[in-house]
């Protein structure tokens, strides 16, 4: 068995950079693909994770503590250098030493001993650097690119928000995720958060429906409440999209762009055994994975099938929840892999495909009903633009008050649910409630 994390981990960063694939697809192709132990796969998941979260930063300071350009380091090296700045300036775990020591190593074996002295060399300036003083790194951070964030983004929302919201967005996408579990259990919350107590799980009551997890989170995988499909991990921002399409029991549900199928499953829950929901994506290997989770959740009244949000043929319904497509910008914290991998024109060409979508499946909605619009990005041309201009084409069509049950605070000037990450301590959501009238 083989229990390099780190080597698994320089695979993972190298793979990233040249094919800018999603960074959980990554991992999971190289944690199939070799014999690798349990710990070393759950050590370079989180090594992973959070070196492409911090790396804007971490790039900045190798080229400042090593005064050369990070193009001018071997592939490896650079991979390895990103590696070990993680471990010496984030993780209390791994001694300075360690850190040191496994990157040169690493660096004689992958490339050579001539590279394993200038490794050792960057490596030494940093510790040197960050004990000379507290506040060492004070400089850097009047840099944005400190913010480990595209700058073209951090022009975006300075634009569209005020400074000091500003800075919050920024910090909160560089921290880790919560993460939350949504109670589908006969238990109450309290009952839910002793039980978990008694198995080592540590949590807070969050709201009616979710514990936030404070210690403990990687039992959850293996508890036998999920395991039999009674919890769910989910944002509670996610359901609250589908807080704001007001399901009933007996609901019948068309959920569009629905893959992996969180929200479906949360959707067949609330409608009850006699309910329907007709959940389809364009993905069919998204699908598969939905299809798969009904196993386990043994649920009876979800309904997959491929089909394109965009022009295929759907059935009419009463209530039509759109998770559209998007930029993802809302949960960078949760995939902070996203912020590399997206470009700016890229926010226009989701607006105009989300467009499309929701002029499309207006058609297929009975008088009377409601969509539900929903984006996880917190960038306006996706979200608030785009419901302007679908009620500019449709004039059949209004923007109508969200249920009561949705927190006030979460509800903008605009009458949409909208949530910010740093804000209100979930992901960044929006979603906005229309009803067709003729």
């Amino acid at each position: 068995m083989n229990n390099d994390a780190r080597n698994l981990s320089l695979q993972i960063l190298k793979n990233f950079d040249v094919s800018k694939k999603q960074l959980s697809v990554i991992q999971n192709n190289f944690f199939l693909s070799g014999n690798y132990t349990f710990s070393a796969k759950s050590r370079a998941k989180v090594l992973t994770n959070e070196i492409i979260r911090y790396r804007g930063r971490i790039d900045y300071l190798i080229e400042k503590i090593s005064g050369r350009k990070n193009k001018n380091f071997n592939k490896d090296l650079i991979s390895i250098l990103r590696i070990a700045f993680y471990e010496i300036l984030y993780d209390n775990s791994i001694p300075n030493y360690a850190a040191v020591s496994t990157a040169v190593e690493l660096t004689k074996k992958k490339i050579n001993k001539k590279a394993a002295g200038l490794c050792n060399a960057v490596l030494r300036n940093l510790i040197r650097k960050k004990e000379e003083k507290v506040d060492w790194d004070k400089e850097f951070k009047k840099n944005k690119k400190w913010n480990s964030l595209p700058i073209w983004l951090q022009q975006r929302w300075s634009r569209n928000y005020k400074n000091d919201i500003f800075k919050k967005i920024i910090c909160s996408f560089n921290e880790s995720p919560k993460i939350f579990v949504r109670n589908n259990t006969l238990l109450t919350n309290k009952a839910l958060k002793e039980k978990f107590s008694k198995d080592g799980v540590d949590s807070t009551i969050f709201n009616d429906f979710f514990l936030k997890i404070k210690k403990g989170s990687k039992s959850i995988l293996e508890h036998n409440l999920f395991k039999t499909g009674q919890i769910s991990i989910q944002d509670p921002s996610s359901y609250g999209i589908i807080e704001c399409l007001d399901v009933e029991r007996q609901d019948v549900i068309l959920d569009v762009c629905a893959a992996p199928g969180t929200k479906s499953l949360a959707l067949s829950h609330l409608v009850g055994e006699k309910g329907k929901i007709y959940s389809s994506d364009i993905d069919k290997s998204r699908i598969d994975l939905g299809i798969k989770d009904l196993k386990r959740h043994k649920r009876q009244n979800i309904f997959w099938s491929v089909k394109d949000a965009s022009k295929d043929i759907f059935p009419f319904a009463d209530k039509i929840l759109i998770d559209a497509p998007c930029s993802g910008t809302g949960i960078l914290r949760r995939k902070p892999d996203i912020r590399w991998r997206r470009e700016e024109k890229e926010i226009e060409a989701f607006s105009k495909l989300q467009l499309k979508i929701l002029c499309h499946m207006s058609n297929f909605l009975n008088i009377g009903g409601t969509i539900v619009y929903g984006t996880c990005s917190i960038d306006i041309v996706e979200n608030w633009n785009v419901v302007q201009k679908f009620l500019k084409i449709k004039k059949n069509f209004k923007l109508i008050e969200l249920p009561q049950t949705i927190n006030k605070n979460l509800i903008d000037l605009n009458k949409c649910f909208s949530t910010l990450s740093e804000i209100d301590k979930i992901d960044g959501m929006f979603a906005a409630r229309i009803k067709k009238y003729g």
